[in-house]
């Protein structure tokens, strides 16, 4: 049995067309709900992906608001291929040649479950209710065990997994790993919805920012106490300022940090092509804390497209190597197209620019350093030891120089 329904809603107060959203009645083998087995559903088959519904019939569901619910999961999934260049990731339960989100009465005792590396997701019919109560009412949310369980999807495992990068034991137990998947699930929690300009739902409560403000407030106490570093915040499954909350909600509030303050969009962009590169090894095991602290500096300050060591150091107060910062230090490291001297090591960043530049002269005297327009005009004259923040964000977009003493280097403004 097969139906055909052409629609066009009211989709967040704008007039949107759907082609086509079809239903079949099928007998499905459910796979994520792995206690399922087969059963008789209906399909709502979208164009990217397939709803499947344990124990019901198409007349059971209003078809203009399972047209809303099917889309917004469609650019959900959009969005993470976007961000992460994931695309066309292999599915474990298909239908019609789609990926499939299924739904069940009983999901093997599970709010959600999903698989690394393989789109697709269950949960069970409360949460899908809740969701489609959502919509029905015209509040275009999600709930967050959606976006909690897609981004294991995109978050990889095995031989190409992302947690070889820095993921690393706690408390000392080899087994006690593996939180950064879980802070990378919940900080997806609120970036998804930030990036389509749509709210999240938790356990009763729709918005966006209170879960955002909850992670970083995790953080905060962090980064505001100095008696908590690496060995004492960081490697304990508990956090030690709050002991009834586990060690991801301060990575989640870490990572949604460095989304607002590093680069939004393009931080998380970067961030995902450089936790793929070859260019940074994986940590030799869980217990390499100080490869996985290297790391992750390595991989912020890259996606970053600037040298974060002085967050690390003075903020999170981590130890981070020489020869990470020296990684670092050759990727922003600039050559002078003029120098009459034999000048110390510069580095200049970001490059392009907007805000504000970063001047670095390591273990030098005081230098003069000067901002020159393309007409030779000095619009900034300083003098400073070590590093200096100029800011630029007044200037209009276009090439400038920085000298500094005999070095000029070409510096590009946006």
């Amino acid at each position: 049995m097969k139906n055909i329904i052409l629609l066009i809603v009211s989709f967040a107060s704008v007039e949107v067309a759907f082609s086509q959203i079809r239903t079949e009645a099928v007998d499905f083998s459910y796979n994520l709900a792995y206690c399922v087995g087969t059963q008789s559903s209906t399909a709502w088959i979208g164009e990217e992906i397939v709803v499947m519904i344990e124990g019901e019939t198409a007349a059971d569901r209003d078809a203009a608001v399972m047209v809303q619910v099917v889309q917004i999961l469609e650019d959900v999934i959009s969005k993470f291929e976007e961000l992460t260049g994931l695309e066309n990731l292999p599915s474990l339960s298909q239908h019609d040649g789609k990926p499939v989100i299924e739904v069940v009465k009983d999901n093997c005792g599970a709010g959600g479950l999903a698989h690394h590396g393989r789109l697709g997701m269950s949960t069970g019919a409360p949460l899908f209710d809740q969701y489609y109560g959502l919509i029905e009412q015209g509040i275009i949310a999600i709930p967050q065990v959606f976006l909690y369980e897609l981004n294991r999807n995109f978050w990889l495992a095995g031989s190409e997994g992302f947690n070889g990068k820095f993921d690393w034991a706690m408390n000392d137990e080899v087994q006690n790993y593996g939180w950064w998947t879980v802070g990378m699930n919940n900080a997806m929690g609120y970036i998804i919805p930030k990036e389509l300009d749509i709210q999240v739902h938790y356990f009763g409560t729709t918005g966006l920012d209170f879960w955002k403000d909850g992670m970083i407030g995790d953080f905060t106490p962090y980064l505001n106490d100095t008696t908590y570093d690496f060995d004492y915040g960081w490697r304990q499954s508990l956090m030690p300022w709050r002991p009834v909350q586990s060690i991801n909600n301060l990575m989640t509030g870490f990572i949604l940090y460095s989304y607002e303050n590093f680069g939004g969009t393009e931080w998380l962009k970067n961030f995902y092509t450089h936790i793929q590169s070859a260019e940074i090894p994986n940590r030799s095991d869980v217990f390499a804390y100080q490869e996985c602290r290297d790391n992750i500096y390595k991989i912020w300050s890259l996606s970053a497209e600037q040298d974060l060591l002085g967050f690390f150091e003075d903020s999170l107060r981590w130890v981070i190597t020489p020869e990470a910062q020296q990684f670092v230090e050759e990727k922003f490291a600039l050559t002078p197209i003029k120098s009459g001297i034999e000048a110390p090591r510069i580095r200049i960043y970001p490059n392009p620019a907007q805000e504000f530049l970063t001047i670095e002269a390591k273990d030098a005297p005081p230098q003069s350093v000067r901002l020159v327009n393309s007409r030779g005009q000095i619009l900034d004259f300083r003098e400073f030891a070590g590093r200096l923040h100029l800011p630029v964000g007044h200037l209009g977009a276009g090439l400038y120089w920085i000298q500094v003493e005999a070095a000029i280097f070409p510096i590009l403004i946006q």
